[in-house]
């Protein structure tokens, strides 16, 4: 049990898509943890059992090599956007080969967690104890508690938000309104004009609506390519402007009203299918709803219709009903934490997959913080100097890991990171540790070390030379 030994030991919450990789970091590095997830199995919103999993036909949005975890490749076969089923199967073999399900406990609610002098007591499901445990890693998400617009007037049809929608019955013969023109939003209307008898959709505001690839190759893995560059920011912003217009057009021939903002001040759509069907009339875009009367909804610019089921994709709360969100977000959404991820004061409070990479996967990230909060972990055993570095620096520093906009005010915005500079300002941190980036945590045992030799599956070269490798 926690808190009988001398030893120190941390609780890790949630094994979801960015709980794993730092279950599997903390594991290969031989630091003592208990899991706990709340479902019956791995994956968060992809378990397809979860009552917050989503939509069945829904696409990442993320290419491959910017999903991936960092030793673990994606199958050559899978295609560059993996399906739902694909994505739940690769996060069941990477938590396979790593050998993690016999470190997670399931079925295993985190009803409460409080501060103990330095330590935190963890009330769990189905104990009538707390257990007390030396450091807290967060990984539960951020995309499950629904932000819902209120609206005046009454609506008589069905109101769902976006997690709510889980199989294409539900669409299936209505009138359909999507409110929000985030990727999800744009998904979701490019799948209803093959269900449902109308689709409209809602936008407070237009955006830049991207393709999926560009020369051949995946749009995001050609942004974070031009990331590269040894060229100035806004130099990059007028290219990214220049190929949307060769690309996609003006915004007046999509029948589309002016973006408000620039390329990048506010997070783009990849909204290929949603620009073929928007081309061919099967979409109506519509401002903003101003308000509801049984079945009809009137919009700003005083136009109507009448609407069978209206669907928010308005985005997700970060919540944590477990303890005190202030730890991880701000009023406003933003995080007060360095990089997102560790607390600026306390050494044993850690969050993962706390971001909104604009152009890759969170996945990924949460790996890259994984390894860090690993590092930093050990340091504080092996190399009090090292840690004291650490402690300094994440107490103070404020990288520039975003894209460097001034990005629209919106609560969407707040974690909002890119995922170029993020990943390469951790791996620069992990080389100034350097071999404690790699090293274990003293006295870890065989058996919570074990498994653990870097397979053939790894990623490629590019990446595996930027990390440290344990062997």
């Amino acid at each position: 049990m926690a808190g009988e030994s001398s030893a120190k030991r941390y609780c890790l919450i949630g094994a979801g898509a960015c709980g794993l990789p730092i279950i599997k970091n903390f594991k290969e590095r031989g630091i003592p943890f208990d899991c706990f997830e709340s479902e019956a199995d791995i994956g968060g919103i992809w378990n397809p059992e979860s009552p917050h999993r989503v939509y069945e036909a829904i696409n990442l949005n993320t290419s491959k090599g910017l999903t991936r975890y960092t030793d673990f490749q994606i199958p050559a076969e899978y295609p560059q956007f993996m399906s739902r089923r694909q994505a739940v199967d690769y996060l069941h073999s990477y938590a396979r080969h790593f050998n993690l399900f016999d470190d997670i406990t399931f079925n295993t609610t985190v009803e409460k967690v409080e501060k103990a002098g330095d330590k935190w007591r963890v009330k769990v499901s189905g104990k009538k104890q707390p257990r007390l445990y030396d450091g807290l890693v967060v990984t539960s998400g951020h995309h499950w508690d629904p932000k819902t617009p209120d609206y005046p007037g009454k609506f008589t049809g069905e109101i769902l938000h976006s997690i709510d929608v889980k199989d294409r019955d539900q669409l299936r013969g209505k009138r359909v309104l999507i409110v929000g023109a985030g990727n999800t939003g744009c998904d979701l209307a490019a799948e209803a004009v093959f269900l449902s008898d109308t689709v409209l959709h809602s936008m407070r505001r237009s955006y830049f609506f991207l393709p999926k690839f560009i020369f051949g190759r995946p749009l995001d893995r050609m942004l974070d390519l031009t990331q590269r560059w040894p060229v100035p920011r806004k130099f990059l912003r007028w290219l990214y402007g220049l190929g949307f217009f060769v690309l996609v057009g003006t915004h007046k021939k999509l029948g589309l009203p002016e973006p408000d903002h620039k390329i990048l001040e506010s997070h783009p759509s990849s909204a290929a299918a949603w620009l073929v069907q928007l081309a061919q009339g099967r979409i109506a875009v519509k401002p903003d709803i101003k308000k509801l009367d049984g079945k009809k909804v009137i919009f700003t610019d005083g136009t109507e219709a009448e609407v069978d089921l209206i669907i928010h994709a308005t985005g997700f709360h970060a919540t944590f009903p477990f303890m005190d969100k202030a730890y991880f977000v701000e009023s406003d959404g933003s995080s007060p934490m360095f990089l997102n991820a560790f607390h600026r004061e306390l050494d044993n409070l850690f969050a993962g997959g706390l971001v909104q990479p604009a152009d890759g996967s969170f996945w990924q990230l949460a790996d890259y913080q994984g390894q860090l909060i690993a590092s930093f972990i050990v340091a504080q055993e092996l190399d009090p100097k090292k840690a004291a570095w650490f402690h300094n620096l994440k107490a103070n520093a404020r990288p520039a890991v975003d894209h460097g906009v001034t990005y629209v005010d919106s609560e969407r915005h707040k974690l909002e990171v890119q995922h170029y500079r993020y990943r390469t300002y951790i791996k620069k941190l992990l080389n100034k540790f350097g071999p404690l980036a790699v090293a274990k945590y003293p006295g870890h045992s065989a058996q919570t070390a074990a498994g653990h030799q870097r397979s053939g599956q790894g990623g490629d070269a590019l990446e595996n030379k930027l990390r440290p490798q344990a062997h």
